[in-house]
């Protein structure tokens, strides 16, 4: 079954954000996805995009695989910044940024939280089970 390995990628750039998923159909193809017009044509100058109203992402595009991993390598060598936030010079885009790093800070910080009381309730049980040893 096509799409069973349940990869998505999710790409922000400084003037894009866009989903990349595997073409239903066609191996030689990936389908760029993207919420906000002209998303698409930031990242892929030369796609068609095609509007899907009332799809999960409104614009999409067929795109051959060889030439997304091309042009999103290009992207990564691109990068002259040592903070990505202040790179972003849509205010708008910016804000909704940081709306999805916080919402990963607080998970990141969720599972810390979550592992520091696995980590300290597996020391007690430790503690205690050698406790009861010494007692016998």
């Amino acid at each position: 079954m096509r799409g069973s390995s349940g990869l998505l990628m999710l790409i922000f750039t400084r003037n894009a954000f866009i989903s990349i998923v595997d073409h239903p159909q066609y191996d030689r193809f990936l389908v760029v996805r993207a919420r906000i017009a002209g998303d698409i044509e930031h990242v892929f100058p030369e796609a068609e995009p095609f509007e899907k109203p009332g799809a999960d992402y409104r614009f999409q595009a067929n795109v051959v695989r060889e030439r997304v991993a091309q042009r999103i390598a290009a992207q990564v060598k691109e990068i002259k910044y040592e903070s990505f936030e202040p790179s972003v010079e849509d205010g708008d885009r910016r804000q909704a940024y940081i709306q999805v790093w916080s919402a990963m800070y607080e998970e990141q910080a969720r599972r810390v939280d979550a592992e520091s009381s696995k980590k300290s309730d597996e020391h007690h049980s430790v503690r205690f089970s050698l406790e009861d040893t010494e007692n016998v």
